[in-house]
């Protein structure tokens, strides 16, 4: 889990568990008589420390997400003695406590409600620079903030904060159009939506496990293709097994093909039913109905299809050949 760190000069404070940047607090020139409700706590993109530490990396949403989550004020404290509590006998007072966080153009700022003593040592200039404590990753992402400290090492090379008191905050609606929501919608509800959208980001499938969608369809139409040939090549010879066994004629031929191919079950319980209406196993062009002398062919192809026997057919035929004689 990232640890706090803070980057303070000197030799000690290289050796703590902490890393911390300085910002300043006041400007030059006149002494403002109340402090600045609004202060920077950390700045927007890449920066380092003077000290060399660094580079760091301001994940803005990450930072939102875990200061709502916790849902405690930030203390902000003389000099980090926080760091130190566990190894002091007195007590650690605050200096003010980070009641808000919000995003600004310069990064990430916060709101402060600072004690009565504070504001006087920072009116009188006793006190000038702001020391956030934030953890971050191995790679240097910031991703939380646990306070800060008055100090008098800044450590970050930034033009000095002005007086804050009572300036607005800045427009978030581009930072919420940026995500998707309403644009009147807060920080907190621009920090849980941000973190939504990281987690389902974390959610991704591994690329490695899945194909374009244009290899996929690629490969079913390969498939579709395949048992479509398949198909014909069965009806084919199913075909090809009727006519062999005298129940279709060559005429029904085109016919039988199309009822196999959309329907194969169908067509072999229709072969099975049917009657043989021309002898087995010959060419076509040999084959002789068993009534030669009075059905033709065709005679007995209308037979099968109208389900008439060849005997009553073939009475029928005499008796119309009879009568035009």
């Amino acid at each position: 889990m990232p640890q706090p760190q803070h980057p303070r000069p000197g030799a000690a404070a290289q050796d703590r568990a902490a890393h911390v940047v300085s910002l300043p607090l006041l400007p030059d020139g006149d002494v403002p008589s109340s402090p600045p409700e609004w202060v920077q706590l950390v700045p927007a993109g890449t920066f380092s420390g003077r000290d060399g530490r660094g580079p760091y990396r301001l994940d803005l949403a990450a930072v939102l997400a875990a200061f709502h989550s916790a849902g405690v004020d930030l203390p902000i404290d003389y000099d980090h003695q926080t760091l130190d509590a566990d190894a002091k006998a007195g007590p650690v007072p605050a200096a003010g406590w980070i009641k808000e966080l919000q995003p600004r153009a310069g990064g990430l700022w916060g709101r402060v409600q600072w004690t009565q003593r504070a504001a006087e040592l920072i009116a009188a200039r006793e006190y000038r620079y702001l020391s956030p404590v934030f953890r971050h990753d191995k790679a240097g992402v910031v991703l939380a903030i646990e306070g800060a400290g008055l100090t008098h090492y800044p450590n970050l090379d930034l033009a000095p904060v002005a007086h804050n008191q009572g300036a607005d905050v800045n427009d978030l609606t581009p930072i919420a159009q940026a995500l998707g929501v309403e644009g009147d919608a807060d920080v907190a509800a621009l920090a849980a939506h941000a973190a939504r959208l990281r987690d389902a980001a974390a959610r991704q499938p591994d690329p490695a496990q899945w194909v374009p969608m244009s290899q996929h369809k690629a490969v079913a139409d390969e498939l579709a293709a395949l048992q479509q040939r398949i198909a014909a090549e069965k009806a084919e010879a199913s075909v090809a097994a009727a006519m062999r066994a005298g129940k279709l004629a060559p005429a029904l031929k085109d016919w039988a093909l199309g009822y196999a191919s959309r329907d194969a079950d169908g067509f072999a319980d229709w072969v099975e039913k049917a009657p043989v209406i021309l002898e087995a196993d010959q060419p076509a062009a040999h084959r002789v109905a068993s009534n030669a002398d009075t059905l033709t062919e065709e005679d007995r192809i209308a037979c099968a299809l109208l389900g008439l026997s060849e005997a009553d057919f073939a009475a029928h035929k005499k008796t119309l050949g009879s009568a035009h004689a």
